[in-house]
């Protein structure tokens, strides 16, 4: 599909939210729901929208008449975080992260997952997003050198995936800090791999982004970023941390930030995206989002998912928001449902 934006129209449009309330509401049984990953009509098998998240029990599946109003479908991985769906030639890849072992000693892979690290990358492909293949490992955090960094164990997360035309391009987390008082979990560097074969090996991982004491943005943790590609090059969209010396803690934005090569990213001219309010179910933490231009509405849609404190921080829920994009000449947005 031909992409017909680039970088100096992304960098115009203006942001929305769609609502003050989540598209996607926390339950009892998947208070975190986090890290959205969307399938537009236009590339799905049943001409829907598709949503995939993760919650603390696994990876859900959500279908959509119209982007708007979500049902569950049902879960495809227990204990799976993170999903990213990548489509080729008919057939549409599921990408995760695992970093749970207590379950592998009951798995009928048991032999295989005895030498692999906590934490990896694994895919399943489809042909109808309803039957999933069984798991194959792409990236084992074991492979990454930095994923340890200042952690007992590896971690590697939030897997994406981009074809070009040196083969494939894996972008994905590695290792995260944890933020005092509020114990939020974020990601401390976002990196690449490369491969000539889908199903890899992935391998010259390096950083692409880490934390850095001078960065206005991003000087507590990298957060979660998602890539998009354009027409000349490509855009990232990067959940910041950073230090607020006003407020004496830290906060979170959405950024946006461009690249010629997906290599060397850089921000742009107004970067900032979104910030979390000051009440409401956004008001802790920004932590992960999901991005999509859709043609013949003209519009950017933007999943994020974010945070609440509640009695105590532990206690935090998360849930699905939307944000609009568009060119400001251009600015009819979807009406609301009642």
């Amino acid at each position: 599909m031909a992409i017909s934006y680039n970088l100096a129209q992304l960098g115009r449009v203006s942001w929305f939210p769609f609502s003050d309330e989540p598209m996607i509401h926390s339950q009892w049984y998947m208070s975190r729901l986090c890290d959205p990953s969307i399938l537009l009509p236009s590339l799905s098998p049943d001409g829907k929208w598709h949503l995939f998240a993760h919650t603390w029990v696994g990876l859900e599946h959500f279908t959509s008449e119209n982007g708007i109003r979500w049902q569950p479908l049902k879960m495809i991985e227990f204990r799976g975080h993170s999903p990213f769906v990548y489509y080729e030639n008919g057939v549409w890849y599921l990408i995760y992260e695992k970093h749970d072992k207590l379950f592998q000693k009951f798995s009928r892979r048991r032999k295989e997952l005895q030498n692999i690290a906590t934490s990896r990358f694994e895919m399943r492909s489809s042909t109808d997003l309803i039957l999933f293949s069984e798991p194959k490992i792409i990236l084992d955090s074991i492979q990454v050198p930095f994923s340890h960094d200042g952690l007992k164990r590896a971690r590697i997360s939030r897997p994406q995936l981009f074809k070009t035309e040196n083969g494939y391009r894996l972008y994905y987390g590695a290792s995260h800090i944890v933020l005092e008082k509020t114990l939020q979990k974020v990601t401390r560097y976002f990196a690449v791999a490369t491969s000539n074969k889908l199903e890899g090996p992935y391998i010259d991982n390096r950083i692409l982004l880490e934390p850095k004491a001078d960065d206005p943005y991003r000087n507590m943790a990298t957060g979660s970023v998602k890539v998009v590609q354009t027409s000349d090059g490509f855009a990232a969209f990067d959940c910041s941390f950073q230090w607020d010396a006003t407020k004496g803690k830290t906060i979170s934005k959405m950024i946006l930030l461009s690249s010629l090569d997906g290599l060397d990213f850089v921000p742009m001219k107004k970067p900032v995206i979104l910030s979390c309010p000051q009440k409401g179910w956004a008001s802790r933490f920004i932590t992960s989002c999901d991005v999509h231009y859709k043609a013949d509405e003209q519009c950017w849609y933007c999943y994020f998912s974010a945070n609440s404190k509640r009695v105590f921080d532990f206690l935090a829920r998360e849930a699905v928001g939307l944000l609009l994009g568009k060119d400001p000449s251009l600015r009819k947005f979807p009406t609301p449902i009642e």
